[in-house]
């Protein structure tokens, strides 16, 4: 019996366990040290001269679901150094105590991993239901009190990454090595200045993995010109395939299957429909002249969007787009807005000849149609001015899903997929081009093909397709990280997926995500 307990309780083999008792709360050790002297803290003399004593309650971790408590008797001694300014000191009984501490070393450290792996409020509320009850603050101040990693010098694979505490407002910058995974340090901006400052101080970097941000490729320029960069193949091919987007949004048009009653061009529609230009494509319009007036003269995005009056979310599209097509906000399926969703059943009730808008929108709103009377009568103003019967709902593609299906690589592509794909092919030559243009650009990827970067560029440019030639005119500036990223066979997936989990050591914060505290978590996290 008495070994089982020294099993379950190896910190306390310094002390004698007098009683073990229940108290209602949970489980209480009366226990005192069998030390008969003790070195003072200040001038390490050894004093066997006892002064007197009491008892300390320390919490300790729970055994069999409930709540330990140690009550400790201690001593304290005299100093016999008649230099030294302490003239008493109490003992501490190694790997069981420390000074003014209320908590078993064995505690704190539980405590201490349960912080850094789910941060305050949920940490507290799982310590609560394994009998360790503690505090949301509490929690954090054992963080806040570990020591921090010290770095002398940067690991020689440098791999960098932002990840954002409220987009488009607060980021910040993790750093580390790609050879071991080690998270290195974080900053606390993207700046190319903090980056540039921290890379002087940390000398060492000879290959430096990053995305396409200008800010890093600057900074690493700046402070190492000697260090290989390497761009992401991730970010890549995301900047090709939001580039694919914009080439498919400018030939919308293209997306839809055509009919037999279908006009040929938007003129013919606008000549069966007798309506004028859309306020909205004229309000476009109007948009792009004055965001590109000042954008074109070096304005910052900012800066327009304080004079014109408008969001940066929605100056940043207009600046970026060449035309006003392709800076049209709403590429996806709810451009054609919830009553096109409806719009077989009332189509059919019409050409039944029921055209009374106000029963059409009774029936469908009894299959779960939500919007107005108004709407339904706005969309059969159209079919009313033409004349002809209503058309079946055409078959189209939305702006997302025919870009999915370009950049798909084609072994992913069920029948069906494939055959939408050779249709809008076939509508459409220049979208046809892109496709090419993105082949190409994957094989090139995949296979490691980052002396064809050149040859693909040209390509890109002679497709005139301004999506691909801004895009091909991005990575010429970056040519020698992206032809790196496109040759090395390593990728900066351990930097992502500590991006991630920054992310979510971020969330569990709940709003307690101070620089030093984040910073703290994301380092020392398991």
């Amino acid at each position: 019996m008495f070994s089982t307990f020294s099993t379950a309780f190896s910190h306390l083999s310094c002390v004698v366990v007098d009683e073990v008792k229940a108290d209602g709360v949970g489980i209480v050790l009366t226990a005192r040290s069998v030390t008969r002297e003790a070195a003072c803290p200040d001038c390490g003399m050894v004093s066997g001269r006892v002064h007197g004593g009491y008892r300390r309650r320390l919490a300790d971790l729970a055994a069999a679901g409930q709540q330990v408590v140690i009550d400790l008797l201690v001593r304290r001694f005299l100093c016999p150094a008649a230099a030294c300014a302490r003239r008493t000191f109490v003992e501490q009984v190694d790997g069981l105590t420390a000074r003014f501490a209320r908590r078993t070393p064995l505690l704190r450290r539980s405590l201490e991993k349960i912080a850094l792996a789910l941060a305050g409020r949920p940490g507290a509320r799982l310590s609560g239901h394994l009998s360790i009850p503690t505090s949301t603050n509490s929690l954090l101040r054992l963080v806040r009190r570990l020591p921090d990693k010290q770095v002398d010098a940067a690991p020689r694979v440098l791999g960098t990454d932002d990840f954002a505490l409220k987009k488009g407002h607060v980021y910040r910058t993790i750093i580390l090595n790609m050879e071991t995974g080690e998270r290195v340090d974080v900053l606390p901006d993207r700046t190319a200045e903090t980056l540039t400052a921290w890379l002087r101080e940390h000398p060492g970097a000879e290959i430096v993995r990053r995305d396409r941000a200008s800010t890093y490729a600057e900074a690493v320029h700046t402070a190492c010109p000697d260090a290989t960069q390497v761009a992401d193949r991730f970010h890549l091919w995301k900047n090709l395939c939001e580039a694919v987007e914009k080439c498919v949004a400018t030939h919308r048009s293209c997306l839809t299957e055509p009919t037999e009653d279908a006009p040929a061009d938007a003129a013919a529609e606008q000549e069966v429909s007798g309506r004028p230009e859309g306020t909205r494509v004229i309000r476009r319009r109007e948009r792009h002249a004055a965001v590109h007036a000042l954008h074109d003269k070096g304005v910052p995005i900012q800066t327009i969007s304080e004079t014109l009056g408008l969001d940066r979310k929605t100056v940043r599209p207009y600046a970026h787009a060449a035309t006003p097509e392709e800076a049209s906000l709403g590429t996806g399926s709810r451009q054609y807005g919830q009553i096109h969703a409806y719009s077989p059943y009332p189509h059919r009730r019409w050409n039944e000849g029921c055209t009374d808008a106000a029963r059409l929108h009774a029936e469908i709103v009894e299959l779960g149609f939500t919007g107005s009377r108004r709407t339904v009568r706005r969309h059969l103003q159209e079919i009313r001015a033409s004349g002809k019967p209503a058309p079946d709902k055409p078959k189209t593609l939305t702006v997302r899903t025919a870009t999915r299906l370009i950049t798909s690589h084609p072994d992913n592509l069920d029948e069906s997929s494939t055959l939408k794909l050779k249709k809008l092919q076939s509508r459409s030559p220049e979208l046809d081009a892109v496709a090419a243009c993105v082949r190409s650009f994957a094989a090139m990827m995949t296979e490691r093909r980052g002396s064809d970067l050149a040859d693909w560029l040209t390509s890109a440019e002679a497709a005139e397709m301004k999506p691909l030639q801004s895009l091909a005119r991005g990575l010429r500036q970056d040519f020698d990280a992206v032809t790196a990223g496109l040759t090395l066979e390593a990728n900066s997936g351990k930097v992502e997926g500590n991006v991630n989990r920054a992310k979510r050591i971020k969330r569990n914060g709940y709003g307690r995500a101070g620089f030093d505290l984040l910073r703290l978590q994301i380092l020392l996290a398991d």
